[in-house]
């Protein structure tokens, strides 16, 4: 009975052991929050789009369906009493709400916003594009993100746009999210999204990612080293140092 009682235990103990592991084996990044609002200089009957962009190890736990993306309802500007209160946006409140888990801090996930239209003769117009980094820092964010757009090559091109509805476009909508192949592009500013998001994380100081004491910091990639302690020779410890990772962006 007692050799039993025993091997339960270990089994067990083997079992809680193989949790943890697996339960400290990443850490997580909860984002939540909502597409507010957009204002685009008088435009009307906008929608938004926003997808998720982050690098090869990281993994997306939870979503909307599964998903990192989101397309929104086409909205309308509000009554006089909603411009004053939202300065003449166009409001969407459309949800956010992901988790993702990874083991390495790069490619830490950026958001990318496209702003769609439709122009006076009815046709599909994208007003603009954006980007911004998922904050480092656990708390609520409000974030005000500058849009803009392609130009055209000439003032005739822009005529032409006009009258065909052909207007400059980027060939994919998270091509603001990422540094490569922008130099030669000419852009123009087209206005603002509203964001709000809540971020959560969770074990990320067991991988050595620890937060800065100001709460308007994003965490110290840069500096923080991390002591492991590990037996060596005759049982005194020896400590190893762990250096963070210190671009969180997508090359």
């Amino acid at each position: 009975m007692q050799s039993g009682s025993r091997n339960g235990q270990s089994t067990m103990s083997f079992r809680g052991a193989t949790a943890d592991a697996e339960e400290s084996s990443s850490f997580y990044l909860m984002i939540t929050g909502q597409v507010e609002s957009g204002d685009f200089y008088g435009a009307d009957n906008l929608y938004c789009k926003y997808s998720f962009s982050y690098g090869h190890d990281w993994t997306v736990v939870t979503g909307l369906d599964g998903v990192t993306a989101g397309l929104s309802q086409i909205a309308k500007k509000g009554s006089a009493g909603m411009d004053n209160t939202f300065g003449g946006s166009v409001v969407w409140n459309f949800p956010i709400d992901v988790a993702f888990k990874s083991t390495n801090a790069f490619g830490w996930p950026r958001v990318s916003f496209t702003v769609y239209g439709i122009d006076a003769l009815g046709r599909d117009k994208t007003y603009g594009y954006g980007s911004m980094l998922v904050p480092t820092q656990p708390g609520h964010y409000v974030k005000e993100i500058e849009m803009y757009a392609p130009m055209p090559s000439s003032w005739y091109q822009r005529i032409l746009n006009s009258i065909t509805g052909t207007y400059p476009e980027f060939f994919d909508t998270k091509f603001v999210a990422q540094g490569s192949n922008r130099e030669v592009t000419r852009v123009e500013s087209t206005g603002s999204v509203r964001v709000q998001v809540q971020i959560a994380t969770k074990d990320m100081q067991k991988f050595g990612y620890v937060p800065a004491s100001s709460g308007e910091n994003p965490l110290n990639f840069s500096t923080h080293t991390m002591n492991a302690g590990a037996m060596g020779s005759g049982g005194n410890l020896a400590s190893s140092t762990r250096t963070m990772d210190t671009d969180l962006f997508i090359s």
